[in-house]
Formats: C-alpha cells, sequence, structure tokens
C-alpha cells in the first residue's frame, strides 16, 4: 500500500504512513482469527477422511482437500509473519541451541515430503559442539521456508544440508548452507528473491505457486537473530543459500 506525497510534508506522510501501516496489521490480524478456526477445522476433518475412505476416487478428492487447506495454511502465517514485521511487533527470545541438532530436527520433519518428489535429503555434519544464541521458533520458520523453497523448485537429484564453524573478522560463525539441485535463478534476478511479493517467475502465467513472502521473511528473521543471509545460484544448475549465525562457547 502506497501513499502519494503530494501537497503534505514529511511528518503528516509519516504519521499517515505509520497509520495505514498499523491498518493493515490490524486487518491482518483480525482476518487471521476469522480464517483459523474454518481452516483448522476443514483440515481436522479433511486428514480423518483421507485416514477412513476407502474409495480411490473419493479418497483422492479428499486429499486434494487436505493440500489445498494446508497451502491456505502456509499463506496465512506468511502473511502474518509479514505484518508482524512491518509492525515491529516480534519479541525475540534468545536462548543457546545445539545447531546439528535443530538441522537434524529440520530435515527429519522434510524428509518425507523430499521422498514423495523422489528427492534425497540428507544433512551433512562432523561438528557437534556449535552453539548459537537464536529464538527457536524464528530459526524453524527460517528453515521450513528454505527447505520449502528448496525441494519446490528441484525436480531431480536432492537437498543437501550443511553445517560448519567460519571465521570473519575474527569471529565465530555458525555456517549452515542449504545446497539444492534445483532449477536455479538467473544472475539479473537473484537481487529481487528477498523482496516481499516478489517471485522470479511472476504473472498470471508464473511458473510455480506462492505468495512471494518466503525469502523476504526469512532474510529479516535471519538479520533479527543477529545473522546474514546470501545466495549463489546458476541457472538450470541449483541454488545455495548460506546463512551466518554468531556462534557462542568455546570453538576452533
Amino acid at each position: 500500500m502506497e501513499v502519494e506525497k503530494t501537497n503534505i510534508n514529511s511528518t503528516e506522510y509519516e504519521k499517515l504512513l505509520k497509520e495505514m501501516q498499523e491498518l493493515q496489521a490490524t486487518f491482518l490480524d483480525n482476518m487471521s482469527h476469522e480464517l483459523r478456526t474454518p481452516i483448522t477445522v476443514i483440515l481436522g476433518y479433511a486428514g480423518i477422511l483421507c485416514d477412513e475412505i476407502e474409495d480411490p476416487d473419493l479418497k483422492e478428492m479428499a486429499e486434494i482437500v487436505l493440500k489445498s487447506s494446508n497451502r491456505l495454511t502456509e499463506t496465512l502465517n506468511l502473511l502474518l509473519d509479514q505484518s508482524d514485521i512491518q509492525s515491529e511487533k516480534l519479541d525475540v527470545e534468545f536462548e543457546k541451541c545445539n545447531m546439528a541438532q535443530k538441522l537434524k530436527n529440520s530435515v527429519s520433519i522434510f524428509k518425507p515430503v523430499a521422498n514423495d518428489k523422489n528427492l534425497e535429503i540428507n544433512f551433512v555434519n562432523n561438528r557437534e559442539d556449535i552453539f548459537c544464541d537464536i529464538d527457536n521458533k524464528m530459526f524453524e520458520k527460517i528453515m521450513d521456508n528454505l527447505l520449502s523453497n528448496a525441494i519446490k523448485y528441484t525436480k531431480t537429484g536432492g537437498i543437501s544440508i550443511k553445517l560448519d564453524s567460519f571465521i570473519k573478522s575474527d569471529k565465530a560463525f555458525a555456517r549452515i548452507e542449504i545446497i539444492d539441485t534445483g532449477i536455479g535463478i538467473a544472475d539479473d534476478k537473484q537481487a529481487m528473491v528477498f523482496e516481499a511479493f516478489r517471485q522470479v517467475s511472476e504473472g498470471m502465467n508464473r511458473l510455480y505457486q506462492g505468495t512471494g513472502l518466503g525469502l523476504s521473511v526469512t532474510k529479516k528473521f535471519v538479520e533479527l537473530l543477529n545473522g546474514e543471509i546470501s545466495i549463489k545460484s546458476n541457472l538450470n544448475e541449483g541454488t545455495t543459500f548460506t546463512i551466518l549465525f554468531p556462534q557462542v562457547g568455546t570453538f576452533s
């Protein structure tokens, strides 16, 4: 939502812009409460129907309802995350965590999703002593967004998650790499992937569905956790996202 800066001074413009952002956040919060209850009910009953129905045609219909409801839930969650970021309502709760264990958990969650597409997903790690101060919920959303994207844009091959310790400017960081063998991103498109509501493939004829919020929200969450995120990609070869989080405790 944009406000034209015509015939008003900068103070009035900033005040108006803030009011509109607050209205947007309030609207999304209200809509979330209205949508969550029916979506939860639909998900619950669709799951039961998938388990109970034996007729193949009816079972397929129930599975479509379940998948569509899950997609709607993911969209709603991303919109709410974006709203919280814009309204600066996010509270970060730091906790010292073992990064290897956190990544193992993420891989185990997404293994069935990858297997459904006949993709390999694995965690490459030789270090069990890398610790960082992170917010657990934010970190899980970061990994959910990145692994969902990696699986979504990969047709053959697989996804590797790597963890090691990295020294930068005499400081130790946990370095996490999410590497896929997917469609890749052209050089001139890579700058836009972290922008809200932007996708490499846009418009009515875009090849992949989505809100274009996943990577924007991910970048903001990484920054709130005092980290950095970067991308390297080659078209038709694959993409690597690299995240650095300050390491705590002893390191070598």
